[in-house]
């Protein structure tokens, strides 16, 4: 059955995430020519994946940080000038492998021109385009992300790092720890999403329920319930309704032969889902068009 052919809302958000993922599979694991699917909307648009760890930008990540650094404390300040950047291009320059990066280079030395080296050696755009990334006021975007970064690489990093292998944070500590001047709310909620990952922390207690509400999934989340799609939410009563969702949905997907999803990916998937409501409706659409269906 078609999505737009569903009415009861929370089976027709199941559905899309399972068409979503079918995609992936029919894609890059069958290896089907396009068109991946008969949703419109979903041949149309750029929807990030059901599972974070599988966008383009996530999978360059794991290649050239965690998996590197997986057994380094530069892990943690690596994935934060990772994703305060979040660019593949930019991240290519500044953890180019070789006898040393230019990452490792800054580390060893906290001299900033290294990096500042670096970024003027690239073309803009410096930073991603898929959600917003301050720089520090006074400077040009790059520049103010390379000051945010210093400021934040000048915390006690490592002692925190050691304190977490010795005992594993819950997220919503990790979350509140990695906080710095500049670094958002929704960009700590990416930092956590990829130090979760971390041998030492797949075993906390919220690893599967904890999440953080951006604008796209509160919208998401509104829709599956039926309410005003831009009607705000009371903190604290956002993630207690993820989780009752979550409860609702894990059997459905079951059905399309899925696992659970954790909350992080489930709060992606609402989000990915008020734009294609809002395309189906008539009320918007999402700014990334699928232009290159070849692309990987």
């Amino acid at each position: 059955m078609k999505i737009s052919e569903i009415n009861n809302p929370i089976e027709k958000f199941v559905a899309f995430i399972a068409e979503r993922e079918a995609i992936r599979i029919r894609r890059f694991i069958m290896k089907k020519e396009w068109p991946w699917t008969e949703d419109e909307i979903l041949q149309q648009y750029r929807f990030t994946n059901v599972h974070r760890e599988d966008d383009a930008v996530s999978q360059h990540y794991q290649k050239t940080v965690r998996d590197r650094y997986i057994d380094s404390s530069f892990v943690l300040p690596a994935t934060v000038i990772y994703r305060w950047f979040n660019r593949i291009t930019t991240c290519d320059a500044i953890f180019s492998t070789g006898s040393r990066s230019i990452f490792e280079l800054y580390m060893n030395s906290y001299k900033l021109e290294i990096l500042q080296a670096c970024i003027e050696q690239l073309s803009p755009p410096h930073v991603t385009g898929a959600f917003i990334i301050t720089g520090k006021p006074g400077y040009s975007k790059a520049e103010g992300v390379l000051q945010y970064i210093h400021l934040w690489c000048m915390k006690p990093w490592y002692e925190l790092y050691k304190a977490w292998e010795k005992n594993p944070p819950l997220l919503e500590e990790m979350y509140v720890q990695v906080a710095s001047e500049g670094l958002g709310s929704f960009m700590r909620g990416q930092i956590v999403a990829d130090l979760k990952y971390l041998p030492f922390m797949l075993e906390v207690p919220d690893w599967n329920t904890w999440a953080t509400p951006g604008p796209g999934s509160q919208r998401g989340l509104n829709i599956v319930y039926e309410r005003d799609m831009d009607t705000p939410w009371p903190k604290g009563e956002w993630l207690m309704s993820l989780q009752a969702l979550s409860d609702l949905v894990t059997p459905m997907l079951k059905g399309y032969g899925m696992d659970r999803l954790h909350n992080q990916d489930l709060q992606n998937c609402l989000c990915e889902w008020s734009k294609y409501t809002k395309v189906a409706t008539g009320q918007g659409r999402p700014r990334q068009i699928f232009r290159n269906r070849a692309a990987a």
